[in-house]
């Protein structure tokens, strides 16, 4: 039968290290040190705890020093050494504190062998608390400092570390991001098939079956390719992280997808960049344009549109939504719940396609200059005739509302919170309003040089506006427009037999404009009043009058 060992005969070694300047080596040194002074105590080491984790940052979960803790607290030993009591703590004698109450009740002890202190000395505890505050102090100017230093580098343009985008890299001992001499064609490949809109699953299919890999020798997915077009250093731009605590309540870091603004408000450039700025926001309305976020399992991929139409045209006998079925758009009802749910109707795709058209083109030229309609048209418009501009514009926007936001601040510090106090703070008051309304006076003239109106737009000319419209990109973009100015349209059956032109076709159509009231259902020759049709749509008797 094997002799019991007293607990107070027992401890247990706890090894920390954080950063990579204390490494294995000087652990090994730590445990060997340890191990001699138990000798020299005459107890016999029964465990080593060891982890490297960060001893002040909130929220990190350092299970090895709760257990080492836990069994002291428990009797399974009587001492725990300690090579310094900063590898203990360095959140101050709040914990240190509580760990020495907890040490005193069950009669045991702590010991930091390089400190020279023993908890069971009452003159020690006063050490205790200085050295355990004087770490804390430490590593809070340690973190003030790294996170200065790094918001420094950061509002420079250098990169602030780890890998950038594929595509893309950063030489050692090299501030600025360069391009990747073997991954930068293929980054361009990737960008210029989502600018024409090709979904992210087809982009990485074709890759894969090229047998391109990932940077890490993985097949290429969709997931793979969107995150790294939201990447703001795919445009050569600074990402901007948030910090977060996750499930564990540890302080983390994530990327937000938006740049990171500088002292001037504007984006910081890091170096070279796969795509422009313009052509990142136009990717990012695509793959808006082809993203649900209506799925509770999450974002799933959802067909592009395959008609103009689709979901604005009605069916005008059950007013249910019309499809597109061939050449044609057909009643939903009558196509797929037979002919008890509606009679059904269909048209030529082409036929009402052109008269949607002619209609939009010349409710644009009704709209009222400063309304918001004609306000939002034009904004979404530019965006995809002069993306990079509508980029800069929405930049400093942002920029614009963040200096008008410090503005509210330093003025509630001042009238409400009264910081600023005597002749002095009156001065400095005055000092930083100045520089705050001078940064809005400049934002807002240069934003006034880049919200200017297309010069179609400005001269509502019908065939300018036409030509413009079937320019201004693909499906998606062009049904995009549409769905500012018109909410839906319902296309009345027709009367009797025989051929029917655009123009009786356009009076069967009841619109539903945005900021008006829908037109009643009812055939309606008034609507062609005013109308400006292209030439080539006209018949041939009034081509030839």
């Amino acid at each position: 039968m094997s002799q019991m060992i007293d607990a107070k005969e027992l401890c247990d070694l706890y090894l920390r290290r954080s950063t990579l300047q204390d490494d294995k080596t000087t652990l090994k040194a730590h445990e060997r040190d340890l191990r001699e002074r138990a000798k020299r105590e005459g107890l016999k080491v029964r465990k080593v705890w060891q982890e490297e984790l960060s001893a002040f940052k909130s929220g990190v979960a350092r299970d090895e020093f709760d257990k080492a803790i836990a069994a002291v607290v428990a009797g399974e030993v009587g001492h725990l050494l300690v090579w310094k009591l900063d590898r203990l703590s360095r959140k101050g004698m709040g914990q240190v504190g509580q760990v020495l109450d907890q040490f005193d009740s069950m009669g045991a002890r702590l010991l930091a062998h390089m400190d020279g202190l023993n908890s069971s000395i009452p003159q020690h505890r006063g050490l205790f608390a200085w050295l355990a505050e004087q770490a804390r102090a430490e590593s809070y100017n340690t973190s003030v400092r790294t996170r200065r230093t790094k918001r420094e580098k950061k509002a420079t343009g250098a990169w602030p570390g780890g890998q950038p985008p594929y595509g893309l890299r950063v030489r050692k001992g090299q501030r600025k991001v360069e391009r990747h001499p073997k991954e930068f064609e293929r980054s361009r490949f990737i960008a210029e098939a989502l600018l024409a809109g090709k979904p992210a699953t087809a982009i990485a299919a074709e890759m894969n079956e090229r047998g391109w890999k990932t940077r890490r020798g993985h097949q290429w997915r969709s997931t793979s390719l969107t995150q790294l077009a939201r990447s703001p250093a795919w445009a050569g731009l600074m990402p901007e992280y948030e910090r977060y605590s996750d499930g564990k309540g540890r302080e983390r870091c994530r990327p937000t997808g938006e740049p990171l603004k500088g002292p001037d408000g504007k984006p910081v450039r890091v170096g070279a960049a796969v795509v422009t700025v313009g052509e990142r926001a136009r990717i990012l309305a695509n793959l808006r344009s082809r993203t649900s976020e209506s799925l509770a399992a999450g974002r799933r991929g959802k067909p592009a549109a395959q008609s103009l139409l689709a979901g604005l045209l009605k069916c005008g006998r059950c007013q249910g939504p019309m499809c597109k079925a061939g050449r044609s758009y057909r009643c939903y009802r009558r196509v797929n719940l037979g002919k008890t749910a509606c009679r059904g109707m269909s048209v030529l795709l082409e036929d009402i396609d052109r008269v949607v058209e002619v209609a939009f083109v010349n409710q644009i030229g009704r709209l009222t200059w400063k309304g918001t309609v004609f306000r939002e048209l034009a904004a979404r418009w530019q965006a995809y005739e002069d993306p990079e501009t509508e980029s800069h514009r929405l930049e400093l926007v942002a920029a614009r509302d963040e200096a008008k936001a410090r503005l509210r601040s330093l003025e509630n510090a001042c009238f409400v919170q009264g910081h600023f106090k005597g002749s002095e703070g009156q001065e400095r008051y005055e000092q930083l309003r100045e520089e705050i309304c001078g940064q809005v006076d400049t934002i807002m003239s240069e934003l006034s040089k880049v919200t200017t109106i297309s010069d179609f737009l400005s001269t509502r000319d019908p065939l300018a506006l036409r030509e413009a419209w079937r320019k201004s990109g693909n499906l998606e973009q062009t049904r995009a427009l549409l769905q500012i100015v018109l909410c839906d349209v319902t296309l009345l059956p027709p009367e009797g037999t025989g051929p029917r032109s655009l123009f009786k076709l356009y009076q069967r159509c009841c619109f539903h404009w945005a900021g008006e009231k829908p037109q009643p259902l009812r055939v309606d020759s008034s609507r062609m009043a005013d109308t400006a049709w292209p030439v080539e749509y006209l018949p041939e008797y009034a081509r030839a009058a």
